[in-house]
C-alpha cells in the first residue's frame, strides 16, 4: 500500500508578496496585529540601571504584545511599562488610561526612522485601567 501525501496550504489571506516576482511570505503570528498608531509612554530602566521615560508611538499592537520604536536604549527581557490613554468614545466619555506591563522578546536596529530601535514588547497578563479623573 502507497502511502499519499497531502498538502497543506495556509489561507490566503495570510500570505503576502512582497514585490512583484519574489518570494512569498506567511506571517506565523499566533495573535492579529493591528496598525494603529497610539500615542504610549513607556517606561523602564537603561541597561545601567538608570531609568527613563520616553514618549513613543506604537506601529501595532495585539492581545499578547506591541511594537514600537525607542531611542531609550534596552535590551531583550528588559521589564517595561507601557501606558495610554483611552479613548473617550470607548470609556463613556471618563478619563482612562490603560497600563501595561511587558518584556522586550525583539529588538531591531532602524536606519532613517526618528527612533534608534525597534522594541517588540511581549504583555504580561496583568492589566490596569486607571482612572485619571
Amino acid at each position: 500500500m502507497t502511502e499519499t501525501k497531502k498538502t497543506i496550504s495556509p489561507p490566503p489571506e495570510l500570505i503576502t508578496q512582497e514585490k512583484e516576482g519574489t518570494y512569498l511570505h506567511l506571517d506565523r503570528r499566533r495573535e492579529w496585529r493591528l496598525e494603529l498608531p497610539l500615542k504610549v509612554q513607556v517606561k523602564g530602566s537603561h541597561p545601567n540601571g538608570q531609568p527613563f521615560e520616553e514618549n513613543t508611538v506604537v506601529e501595532n499592537i495585539s492581545s499578547t504584545g506591541a511594537y514600537f520604536g525607542l531611542n531609550a536604549l534596552v535590551t531583550i527581557g528588559t521589564p517595561l511599562v507601557m501606558s495610554l490613554d483611552l479613548p473617550p468614545k470607548l470609556t463613556e466619555g471618563k478619563k482612562i488610561q490603560l497600563i501595561l506591563q511587558g518584556k522586550v522578546v525583539r529588538l531591531e536596529k532602524r536606519e532613517n526612522k526618528e527612533k534608534a530601535q525597534g522594541v517588540a514588547l511581549q504583555f504580561e497578563e496583568e492589566y490596569q485601567f486607571v482612572p485619571l479623573d
